[in-house]
């Protein structure tokens, strides 16, 4: 039993489909157009809130997802008063600390991909504040206790999958690591194919007793930043295969299947159901990119705060009321990235007791952060402004 085909390929040449390349292409130069649409402290701003909003998706192909607002709430300590709603915050915070820790490692100290890096996703994750409650598993008629970061250490079947013997994952993650440590003279568009086809078989083998879908989910993060796409960060895969979750766990099983015949590839299991899923993850990907691509430009943006500011004014929100010039203010921080609180005065056209009164009532309801008190100030995407200015991207409040 092993993992291979290592990625899809054409049975004669051995090469990777044109198609499928060209689709892979696609995808890095649009990615890479949404880095340069907009001042990078932006950009960073719009990372924050999608890591909130990658959390509620990829949580929610377990059927466990945290409205935004939520998670947000959570965020500054504001939980729930119901327990289970309390306990799915912590889940969200935990997938969120969990991505920040992935970066940190991947983007910031160049830590290399590895089958213990997978072991610390698993582990990090399950270590967050509260999550002692989701190391407790139900299996079969017994009650055990995952050890976070763990490899299983029984037989196990999710659906119709019945994933291979406990004692052969240390050895398929050895395969694992030496099959996808890509060399650095690929393409970025071969990259993503090996990228995408790793996906199914981190899956595929079920390392851990629990918690497989998300690590999986949170290691494609890490190999996306990993190969370096441009722009990655500003959209994210989750959001998609949540849309289509039944289609996305219909591509994952198919992919399960074990060679069909000779013409299907030399591995043991099959290339065309392989070439099928990673089809399906490029098309989710690139709908993905082309959605926040249009989302993010300028002028639909400042039309947006427009329409924001002026409903949050006329109470069709159902928030207060917004202090006067705040979206002169905001327009000229989705410019200038950020902006000295002496010029803020100049923006508005108001006295200065006014505007330091401005500042601090948007400081209050987290539309502006800043690093200290006489620090700069910048845009912040809270999850109910970010909701308005991207529609389709937050679901609406759940009251």
């Amino acid at each position: 039993m092993d993992i291979t085909p290592q990625i899809p390929t054409e049975l004669v040449s051995g090469r990777i489909k044109n198609e499928l390349l060209a689709i892979a292409e696609k995808i890095v130069i649009q990615s890479a157009k949404i880095e340069g649409s907009h001042n990078k402290i932006v950009l960073d701003a719009l990372k924050d809130i999608l890591r909130n909003v990658n959390s509620y998706y990829s949580n929610q192909i377990e059927s466990e997802g945290t409205h935004p607002f939520d998670t947000e709430k959570a965020i500054r300590k504001e939980y729930s008063k119901d327990d289970k709603k309390k306990r799915l915050q912590m889940l969200s915070i935990a997938h969120i600390k969990t991505q920040e820790f992935i970066e940190q490692k991947i983007i910031t100290e160049k830590t290399q991909l590895s089958k213990e890096f997978i072991k610390d996703i698993h582990k990090v994750f399950y270590t967050q504040e509260e999550m002692e409650s989701f190391c407790v598993i139900k299996f079969k008629d017994e009650i055990i206790q995952m050890i976070p970061g763990e490899i299983r250490n029984r037989d196990v079947k999710v659906g119709s999958h019945v994933a291979p013997p406990y004692d052969e994952v240390e050895y398929l993650l050895n395969m694992f690591e030496t099959m996808y440590k890509l060399p650095k003279y690929m393409t970025k568009s071969e990259m993503l194919i090996y990228v995408l086809s790793s996906h199914h078989r981190l899956v595929w083998i079920h390392p851990f007793l629990d918690g497989n879908g998300r690590v999986s989910r949170l290691f494609l993060d890490a190999f996306l930043y990993n190969i370096e796409i441009e722009g990655y960060g500003l959209w994210n895969i989750s959001r998609g295969l949540s849309r289509c979750k039944d289609d996305y766990k219909n591509a994952l099983e198919n992919a399960d299947e074990t060679r069909i015949s000779e013409r299907d590839g030399r591995g043991y299991l099959s290339n065309k159901r392989l070439e099928e899923f990673v089809r399906f993850m490029l098309e989710i990907i690139l709908d993905q990119i082309e959605y926040m691509a249009d989302c993010l430009k300028l002028n639909t943006l400042a039309i947006r705060i427009e329409n924001y500011c002026k409903s949050a004014n006329q109470t069709f929100l159902g928030i207060h009321p917004l202090p006067e010039g705040s979206e002169k203010i905001f327009k000229a921080l989705l410019i200038k990235g950020e902006i000295e609180r002496g010029e803020v005065q100049d923006i508005i056209g108001k006295k200065k007791t006014v505007t330091s009164a401005t500042i601090k009532e948007l400081q209050k309801r987290y539309y502006l952060i800043s690093d200290g008190p006489r620090k700069p100030l910048r845009l912040n995407f809270n999850a109910h402004f970010a909701s308005s200015l991207f529609p389709e991207l937050i679901p609406p409040e759940i009251k």
